[in-house]
């Protein structure tokens, strides 16, 4: 089966994560079923709303497939840093877009939810930036979170790797409503529902100049978060944490910050 799924309920398109089995994660082929599917959904004039979920009752999305990563990369270069505050399209997509949190939704999974317009979460979900644990930046998240919480709690969640509860996320805006699981999709459709039975030009305005506050001075953030990434790769951490998660022991990170200048004892000679 493939690894994102496409069902159209009337004007409402649901795009499900299709591989419980490793958390919904994002392979190579995940990336590229829901670009396509969020193409599609694009284009299509009779769909207005699109609904996000995974597969299973455990897991929303795991994030970056890191074993995939471990068995890919060839040297920092290599390295995928995120090139845009968006996943697959989803940020970019003019039509409104919900995701249906069903379970765990750490790192890229989370940066997936936050690529959505409106996140309704079920109340066994939890969230998580578990990118530090593993020598990566979390691109997205750093670039866009602070747009939506308090900054104390994103540095909370960024630099610790801590656990967020729904509950929490409820409470500080992350959220827009919890359920219970056997509801969480009916609740996903009753939104979706609602927002297609408005004016499609009227939603559509409304979220350009949405679009146009959490996009305010974007690119100016990604090319310095770029900047800050590519120095960070030079520390080779980026490479020490998937291996280590794929070899199942604890990575063993440097202890410096890495420097992009010779030594200026050096300079004179």
């Amino acid at each position: 089966m493939a690894d994102v799924v496409v069902e159209k309920h009337d004007s409402v398109t649901v795009i499900t994560l299709n591989r419980p089995e490793a958390m919904n994660s994002l392979s190579a082929s995940v990336f590229a079923g829901l670009s396509e599917a969020m193409r599609d959904f694009n284009a299509d004039d009779d769909q207005l709303v699109a609904i996000i979920t995974g597969a299973g009752t455990k897991a929303f999305c795991a994030g970056g497939d890191l074993k995939e990563m471990a068995a890919n990369v060839k040297g920092a270069s290599r390295v995928p840093v995120s090139t845009a505050p968006d996943i697959s399209g989803v940020a970019a997509a003019d039509k409104p877009t919900i995701a249906a949190v069903n379970g765990l939704a750490v790192s890229g999974g989370l940066e997936l939810a936050l690529c959505c317009d409106i996140r309704i979460a079920s109340s066994t979900a939890w969230f998580g930036l578990f990118e530090v644990k593993r020598g990566i930046l979390a691109g997205l998240a750093v670039n866009t979170l602070p747009r939506l919480m308090p900054f104390g709690a994103v540095a909370d969640l960024v630099l610790s790797g801590d656990r967020m509860t729904v509950d929490d996320a409820y409470r500080l805006g992350l959220v827009q409503q919890v359920v219970e699981p056997e509801d969480l999709l009916d609740a996903a459709f009753a939104k979706a529902r609602a927002i297609a039975s408005n004016s499609p030009t009227a939603v559509w305005g409304s979220k350009q100049v949405l679009k146009y506050w959490r996009d305010l001075q974007i690119a100016e953030s990604q090319r310095y978060y770029e900047a800050v990434a590519h120095r960070v790769m030079l520390s080779g951490d980026v490479l020490e944490g998937p291996r280590a998660f794929a070899e199942k022991r604890e990575p063993t990170f440097s202890r410096t910050w890495p420097s992009p200048y010779p030594d200026q004892a050096d300079w004179g000679e």
